[in-house]
């Protein structure tokens, strides 16, 4: 697919958004000062689940200051990492916050959602949560060394062993891996899964290392390495092409693995005040609209995909449905069933 096909449907995509906001928009110019309900916090802190230096880190660092600026007043946004148990501390901070808007966070949709699927027992409820919006998603991309022998999905079909390097159990790209295994039939032969790696971009130096014989990672994280020649992509997930010239698992057969993707989205504790909710929302619309922001976020390689509150909380329904289809392929490779990885 051309990259002016992949351009017209992420005008097409981004249609939707620009509608909302413009209704945000006459929401703010609507709401005076006096009219709008005051805050009843001087500061919201926005939690990260992970370490400083990934990309949720990234993701809020950047979009805070906007945050701040199109909430007005004297609120002061400030970033706050709150890592472990693979992200779930983090969460469970942001669910079991006072309902006062004083502190919100950023999840990792659908990764939140897999330990419910898993039948793990979770301190917070997706289904509860005040969403406020989404800032990114990235499709993924199947990946070889670009030495493989693999040309395409038949090879991966027909080969005798695989070994899929990837992330630790509870992550998105293991998730993505099991599915994508078992939808090209490699369940049958026993894949390998090694998910010994703090992050993605570890993953990716193992599988050019020879660690392993395919991966599944992000666009956006594997972009450096097929275009330094290291790997070969062999397909994505997503309705359109995120890599010119390599076509999607629905062009190549696998219409069910579209869905796969990683996103990142804000929501605060559960029962906000719906006026100050509704004002966040729209601070939320303005702060990605501002040409500054997206200016900054291009610059710093963000898969910009915005969605209002409401399409959030129909996607975390999705996210539920479509995880749920797949439960059995999801368990833990590694008898230990330690998460070790505060990096999605």
């Amino acid at each position: 697919m051309s990259l002016a096909r992949a351009q017209r449907a992420w005008r097409h995509r981004t249609a939707r958004w620009g509608i909302v906001a413009a209704l945000s928009g006459v929401f703010i110019a609507g709401c005076g000062s006096a009219d709008r309900p005051a805050p009843q916090v001087e500061s919201i802190s926005i939690v990260i689940p992970y370490r400083p230096g990934g990309g949720f880190d990234r993701t809020v660092r950047l979009f805070a200051p906007f945050f701040e600026r199109h909430l007005g007043g004297d609120i002061t946004v400030v970033p706050e990492n709150a890592a472990g148990a693979g992200g779930r501390l983090g969460a469970t901070k942001v669910y079991r916050a006072r309902a006062d808007g004083a502190t919100l966070g950023i999840f990792n949709l659908p990764g939140f959602v897999l330990p419910e699927v898993l039948g793990e027992r979770v301190d917070y409820d997706l289904r509860r949560l005040s969403w406020i919006g989404r800032l990114e998603s990235e499709d993924y991309a199947l990946l070889v060394a670009a030495e493989s022998p693999f040309a395409g999905l038949e090879d991966l079909r027909d080969a005798e062993s695989l070994t899929f390097v990837s992330t630790g159990y509870g992550s998105t790209i293991l998730a993505a891996s099991q599915i994508v295994a078992d939808r090209l039939g490699n369940d049958a032969t026993g894949p390998v899964f090694l998910t010994g790696y703090t992050g993605t971009a570890e993953s990716l130096v193992g599988l050019i290392r020879g660690d392993g014989n395919v991966a599944i990672a992000p666009i956006a994280s594997a972009l450096a390495y097929v275009e330094s020649g290291d790997l070969r992509a062999l397909a994505v997930t997503g309705e359109v092409t995120g890599l010119p010239g390599v076509a999607t698992f629905a062009e190549l057969g696998y219409p069910e693995l579209t869905p796969l993707n990683v996103q990142r989205s804000i929501a605060g504790p559960p029962d906000l005040d719906p006026a100050f909710l509704a004002v966040l929302r729209a601070a939320f619309v303005a702060a990605v609209e501002d040409p500054e922001f997206r200016e900054m976020a291009t610059s710093a390689g963000m898969t910009l995909d915005p969605a209002g509150g409401a399409d959030v909380v129909a996607e975390v329904e999705a996210s539920f449905s479509y995880y749920e289809r797949f439960r059995s392929n999801l368990g833990n490779p590694n008898s230990s069933g330690r998460m070790d990885h505060d990096t999605p």
